[in-house]
């Protein structure tokens, strides 16, 4: 028999025959249970500690303005996915990474619900913008989670920062679907013919069907990603999120020009709102500058904290501009409720046909999105991006995006994705800590229960609202190029590419180019709606982009890569533009304060 003492029990009396070992020397004893009590109660005493709240950080690293030639470089510490933060710290970087999304979050409901969507009023502007931060909030928190369901292999959620916004996809679809529906008479006009009267009907009818078809999302979240992957190369997705960002960028123009309401189209007449212009006028066009200077300043000049949170800087800035000059609507904010929720606002949901295909288009989008950004957050948090482990954190992604996403019409919102910008967070912070991320998750709520928050966006001027998105819409796009880099370039990818810009871009061009083919006048509702939805399909760029390059990707046989040509390395190198400042820091380098 062997019992086994504390080293103080050595040297007393022990029975004979019974040998005493003891714990001097040991290090490791494993694992050791802490009740949940114990944990709490370490979390409240920390709060009174300076050490837990601060740290050693430099926190001066993260606010000091970089300046050309003259600024030092400090080297910031890496903080890992399970590190655990000071709480200033966390708030920080949480507080930054809701920062770095909410400009791209708030755009969507804005469009929907505002004169270039179904113009269902300021009151659901502003509810429909306090309700998409709260819910993303919840798929947030849901996504920086990682948990097994039940003893499956499978789970939800990434363990990772992957944060969750309202999708540019669906946003793109939906607005198409409702220019149609006032095109044809669906949706209701004026007695003169030139502005939108409220649609609630359509809008809800996005929604609904929007939720009917996301069960197939959540079945591709079942699905392996290499499958998805070979489905969706990156020569597809790619093309899809460049004419996603274009066709969008329409939409920012027009607001940055003083908005899409009846001054747009008759320049007789000045546009609605505090201190009225015609569209076009250099007014809207310098308060809209303002946003995209500030952001472009901010690149150039700005901290890591600034870097991240420019694009809401820059529509901060605008919208202090647009209070001095009399563009901003104050009355908005005064009548804003102070707090709201969910369901405060409901609509009819409704399911129509002709929204089926190409909404399941973009769930493909969401999906094969959510792959990318899951492996870029991966690789910026120093996790591995290949194997068993990856995978499930893959799946466990598109599952969480998938029933957030699903579930986000039940909730009156659009659906979400993972947002991609948080990854140049991680990079640029060196901060992979899930802290942060949960952190960010509670600012999201906070921000939309409180219903004066929301109402600022739904208050500020159209052009000033157009500035800030256009840079975002161009991000977009951009994004779908870097996807393509990714692409092997064969003269197989060549060709496909080929025949989905030549027809994307003839739709993006001239978009009502299909819309004469079809001649039938009749009364049959559902051969009316198959021919909306072929017209929404060939009409919306990234749809008939992506229907013939998935149709083209699975029947073309594979070629093998063309031989690179001698000296492309010296010949890359050549070609790279110089810059004045020196390299761009990466998520291994020191970062430039």
């Amino acid at each position: 028999m062997s019992v086994i003492e504390s080293e103080s029990s050595v040297g007393k009396d022990v029975p004979v025959g019974v040998q005493v070992n003891t714990l001097e020397g040991t290090t490791d004893l494993g694992h050791v249970p802490e009740s949940r009590r114990m944990r709490v109660k370490q979390v409240v005493k920390s709060l009174g500690s300076k050490e837990a709240w601060f740290g050693d950080y430099d926190y001066a690293s993260l606010f000091i303005p970089n300046v050309p030639f003259l600024s030092k470089k400090r080297e910031l510490p890496f903080y890992g996915v399970h590190d655990k933060l000071p709480y200033m710290l966390m708030i920080i970087l949480g507080l930054q990474h809701a920062l770095a999304m909410v400009g791209g979050l708030v755009t969507p409901p804005l469009l929907l619900a505002g004169p270039a969507g179904a113009n269902l009023g300021t009151a659901a502007q502003q509810y429909l913008v306090s309700a998409c931060l709260i819910w993303c909030a919840f798929g947030t928190a849901v996504q920086v989670s990682r948990m097994r369901l039940g003893k499956t292999k499978y789970f939800i959620g990434t363990g990772l920062i992957s944060v969750t916004g309202t999708s540019f996809a669906f946003t793109n679809v939906a607005l198409s679907y409702l220019a149609q529906s006032y095109a044809n008479g669906t949706c209701s006009m004026s007695a003169d013919g030139k502005t939108k009267l409220p649609c609630p009907d359509e809008f809800g009818a996005i929604l609904g069907t929007a939720t009917m078809t996301g069960v197939f999302a959540i079945a591709l979240a079942f699905v392996p990603p290499r499958t998805i992957r070979k489905l969706f190369p990156p020569l597809i997705t790619g093309t899809m999120l460049v004419f996603i960002g274009a066709a969008l960028v329409k939409s920012g123009v027009t607001n940055w020009a003083g908005g899409s309401g009846s001054c747009a189209t008759d320049h007789t007449l000045m546009c609605s709102g505090p201190n009225p212009q015609y569209w076009g006028s250099g007014a809207y066009l310098g308060l809209g500058f303002s946003c995209f200077a500030v952001i472009v300043i901010l690149e150039i000049f700005g901290s890591a904290f600034m870097k991240s949170a420019s694009v809401f800087i820059g529509l901060v800035t605008g919208l202090i501009i647009a209070a001095a000059t009399g563009y901003f609507n104050g009355s908005v904010i005064s009548s804003a409720p102070a707090g709201t929720f969910l369901w405060l606002k409901t609509w009819p949901l409704h399911i129509r046909g002709q929204l089926v295909l190409p909404m399941i288009a973009a769930w493909a989008v969401i999906v094969a999105e959510t792959i990318g950004n899951v492996t870029a957050s991966a690789d910026v948090s120093r996790m591995e991006i290949s194997g068993e482990t990856f995978m499930q954190r893959v799946q466990g992604g598109m599952l969480a995006d998938s029933i957030s996403a699903t579930l986000a019409g039940l909730a009156t919102v659009p659906p979400l994705t993972t947002f991609s910008q948080n990854s140049g967070v991680i990079a640029l912070t060196r901060n992979a800590s899930r802290s942060s991320g949960y952190m960010c998750a509670v600012i999201l709520f906070l921000m939309g229960i409180i219903g004066k928050f929301g109402a600022i966006f739904v208050a500020a001027p159209s052009s000033t609202i157009g500035g800030f998105t256009t840079f975002l819409f161009g991000a977009v796009a951009v994004s779908g190029v870097r996807v393509l880099a990714y692409a092997k370039w064969t003269r197989r990818d060549r060709f496909i590419a080929t025949t989905c810009f030549a027809l994307g871009l003839a739709s993006l061009c001239v978009p009502n180019w299909f819309s004469y083919i079809f001649t039938y006048k009749g009364s049959n509702a559902g051969l009316n709606g198959l021919i909306q939805a072929v017209i929404l399909i060939v009409e919306e760029p990234y749809l008939i982009a992506a229907l013939v390059g998935v149709a083209l990707n699975a029947t073309l046989p594979d070629e093998p890569e063309d031989e690179k040509p001698e000296g492309e390395a010296e010949g890359r190198d050549w070609n790279e533009p110089p810059t004045l400042v020196g390299p761009l820091p990466t998520q291994a380098q020191e970062i430039k304060v």
